[in-house]
């Protein structure tokens, strides 16, 4: 038994690092060639932590070679845009100036349905709002409304608007966040200050947001803000 949790151990762990080394996806995201070698991968790190008279590396190095041949292809993909659009795909308009192209539709294998689905989880329910609509190689489709469906920008609205940056945590759960100090450009020192200021101490912080122009928002671990 502990043979067994010690090779579901050790594999967890190779493969969490084959994730890393391949890279942040969502599966939704994922292309073609990602999502073959991430179902192989699962399917071949079962083998040795079911097997336990197999080899732990009879396992591993399957994975390790399929790794290495996601990171051979991504870069060959980031060199040559014909084997990117044949490993991968190439987006497709379906919808053209406000018209579906059904053509455009049966290629893809979509149905309006699948369209219609699509455009509604994108808050989108009247059709007529769509001016042009693509379905990307991940499968996932993007919309550009009408003009006038479109919400107003500040610039529509001549509004003039300061930019304070990315909002951060600087404190989450009682601990510092070196880097959302960083991107606001906030050091220890003001942190202690608005501790101070709100008479809490560190670990009796539950979130700290702040942004560059030193607006924040503190909220403590009893949930008063």
């Amino acid at each position: 038994m502990a043979i067994i949790a010690i090779r579901t151990v050790i594999i967890y762990i190779f493969i969490i690092t084959a994730m890393r080394i391949m890279g942040k996806r969502q599966l939704g995201e994922l292309q073609p060639s990602e999502l073959v070698v991430a179902l192989l991968i699962s399917d071949l790190a079962a083998v040795p932590m079911q097997e336990n008279g197999m080899p732990l590396l009879n396992g591993l190095i399957p994975i390790m070679i399929l790794v290495a041949l996601e990171l051979l292809i991504s870069g060959v993909m980031l060199k040559s845009l014909f084997f990117q659009r044949f490993i991968g795909g190439k987006p497709r308009i379906i919808i053209n100036n406000g018209k579906i192209d059904i053509k455009a539709l049966n290629g893809m294998r979509l149905t309006v349905q699948d369209l219609m689905e699509s455009l509604r989880q994108q808050s989108i329910f009247d059709l007529r709002e769509v001016q042009y609509a693509i379905v990307e190689p991940n499968g996932k489709i993007s919309a550009l409304l009408t003009p006038e469906s479109r919400q107003a920008t500040c610039r529509d609205l001549a509004v003039q608007t300061q930019d304070n940056g990315l909002p951060m945590v600087i404190i989450s759960d009682g601990k510092l966040s070196r880097l959302g100090m960083q991107v606001c450009e906030i050091n220890e020192g003001w942190v202690n200050q608005v501790l101070v200021d709100n008479k809490v101490a560190l670990n009796d912080v539950l979130l700290l947001f702040a942004d560059k122009s030193k607006n924040y928002q503190l909220i403590r671990k009893d949930n008063s803000v």
